[in-house]
């Protein structure tokens, strides 16, 4: 669920956060980086739990008005569509994800409009109405429906994206990696009696925190070294015109150069480059490449960049 892009930006976000906070509190930006990286499981159990919960919406709280008219025949084919749905039956039999959900704090419960919201636009949706119109009803037809619900429904619904950036403030950074982990934990069953895998937050959560812990403490730790070597290399550049943004990407790729034996020289300057096409000026790119091309050469002439490894001693 997690990769090394995803991580340096959470770290980033939690630079530039100690920036701007007065106190410098060491210890509370530790704390607001590990909250950032565990959330992202949150987000992904909240929307795991989704069709369940709109399951229960058709089964319990759609339209009470309804007892004022006569359901048409599609009114209770979608109502069935969820009802029996057997993908859905495998998530609500999953204790893991409940008990996820539960220590998590997040319900649907508290958020009913922007339910009805998305139910309604899913079941108007030229796949859900395609759907409804076949008469293959198997699992592998009811699991392709919701493939389709996290693929390409919700992915574009602004309702949702507005209700997870008031419950995540990082959501636009995860809402990548938390959809493709939603399609992976669906795509792979092959029947309705499988039980449903979630997937977890990390494949090694401990070297990945370990690496977001060890790059924000070495950043912290060596800030004033990392800058004297910066502005030796910006000496025409009005210090205080440097974006903080940039800065702080500067800062994170020379500590990977300097302190992470294991990560090639190459990764550790295009990924910061690239992070800068997203939080920086458009210009910033071209701006923190040539500077870091800068550092590297000397750093490499004056060996102070050491790495080792199959593929990374150059």
């Amino acid at each position: 669920m997690l990769n090394r892009r995803l991580l340096r930006i959470k770290v980033f976000q939690a630079l530039y956060g100690y920036q701007q906070d007065e106190s410098r509190d060491k210890k509370a930006v530790l704390s607001f980086l590990e909250k950032s990286v565990k959330s992202v499981e949150d987000e992904y159990i909240f929307l795991l739990s989704l069709p369940i919960e709109l399951r229960y919406y058709v089964e319990n709280e759609q339209n009470p008005e309804e007892i004022l008219y006569v359901p048409t025949k599609k009114d209770i084919d979608t109502g069935r569509t969820f009802i029996y749905n057997r993908l859905i039956s495998s998530l609500d039999r999953s204790g893991l994800l409940k008990s996820k959900l539960k220590k998590s704090g997040l319900n649907w419960h508290n958020h009913k409009e922007e339910m009805r919201i998305l139910f309604n636009g899913f079941k108007t949706s030229n796949f859900f109405q395609k759907y409804l119109t076949t008469t293959k009803k198997d699992f592998e037809s009811q699991k392709e429906l919701f493939l389709h619900f996290y693929k390409d429904y919700l992915p574009k619904q602004e309702e949702l994206h507005a209700l997870m950036e008031e419950l995540f403030i990082h959501w636009n950074d995860d809402k990548k990696a938390v959809f493709n982990s939603l399609v992976k934990t669906i795509d792979p069953l092959a029947s309705a009696e499988e039980e449903v895998e979630l997937k977890d937050l990390s494949d090694d959560y401990e070297e990945d925190w370990n690496f977001c812990k060890t790059l924000l403490s070495n950043v912290l730790s060596n800030e004033a070294e990392l800058t004297e070597m910066i502005s030796e290399k910006t000496k025409k550049w009005d210090s205080e015109r440097i974006a903080d943004v940039d800065m702080i990407l500067m800062r994170m790729s020379v500590s990977e150069l300097l302190y992470f034996p294991n990560i090639p020289i190459k990764v550790s300057i295009n990924e910061y480059l690239d992070i800068s096409k997203i939080y920086s000026t458009p210009k910033s790119s071209v701006f923190l490449n040539g500077i870091l091309d800068k550092l590297m050469n000397e750093m490499k002439l004056n060996g102070k960049i050491k790495k080792s490894g199959r593929g990374l001693v150059e």
